[in-house]
């Protein structure tokens, strides 16, 4: 089904409804009272009328939106993955929430078990301040570049089988 159609039958559906109801007025009502009864039904018609396919066209847009952001995005992921660069993201309090299989390559484990936990987790401690250094300045709006010894981390002795 084509994005929009969805909604754009339901517009449907209820101006039907709109004209169905302004008919049994008409019938129900004695003739000199239905033109006060029957205006503001016909009112509703004509800005439901107008308003509906307003309303598909911007939903329609929405729907597009949606999807080209998700398409961008789709590529986006592909393209962190395919670097052989260890690439990261974090949120506002520093956790990992994306890390590319190269990274976690680096760490000897998989990104799943790094998502959630900081940096300085996976830091010999000795560089904690460089990451501190280059989060500051990352808040500050700058861009920046360091280097850093990550610990790999090491399985369990049940895990080696």
């Amino acid at each position: 089904m084509r994005p929009g159609l969805l909604e754009l039958r339901w517009a449907y559906l209820l101006f039907a409804l709109l004209a169905l109801n302004s008919f049994l007025v008409v019938w129900l009502v004695p003739r000199p009272q239905a033109f006060w009864v029957l205006a503001p039904l016909v009112a509703v018609q004509l800005i439901a009328a107008w308003l509906a396919p307003r309303i598909v066209r911007m939903v329609r847009g929405h729907r597009l939106l949606q999807e080209s952001y998700a398409e961008e995005l789709a590529f986006a992921r592909q393209l962190m993955e395919s670097v052989e660069h260890g690439l990261t993201v974090t949120d506002e309090d520093g956790r990992f929430v994306y890390v590319n299989r190269a990274y976690a390559e680096l760490l000897g484990t998989t990104p799943e078990r790094v998502l959630g936990r900081t940096p300085f987790e996976f830091t010999l401690p000795e560089d904690h301040a460089r990451l501190q250094a280059a989060r500051a300045e990352r808040r500050g709006g700058q861009s920046s570049s360091y280097r850093t010894r990550l610990r790999r981390l090491t399985a369990p002795w049940w895990t080696w089988w």
